[in-house]
């Protein structure tokens, strides 16, 4: 197996292969995509997050929870 390697931006799920690799055309390939990671925004959205706290605070989704390190570990131990 041979390595290209080019960059293009996905538009509509799909990726385009640059005309050079022509040659490649129907033929059965292994595609790894690497894309740039926005680390100043996190991985996840902050404000739907926090509403999501907000909503679980509201119907005492942790109201039992008296020490959060003790509520940790006994969760992890679940998946043991």
């Amino acid at each position: 197996m041979k390595a290209i390697e080019f960059e293009t931006t996905i538009k509509h799920g799909l990726i385009h292969i640059p005309p050079r690799y022509k040659s490649l055309k129907n033929t059965h390939a292994k595609v790894i995509v690497m894309v740039k990671e926005n680390k100043a925004d996190g991985n996840y959205d902050k404000t739907l997050f926090s509403e999501m706290i907000g909503k679980a605070n509201k119907i005492g989704l942790f109201s039992e929870m008296i020490d959060s390190v003790s509520w940790q570990k006994q969760q992890r131990n679940k998946w043991e």
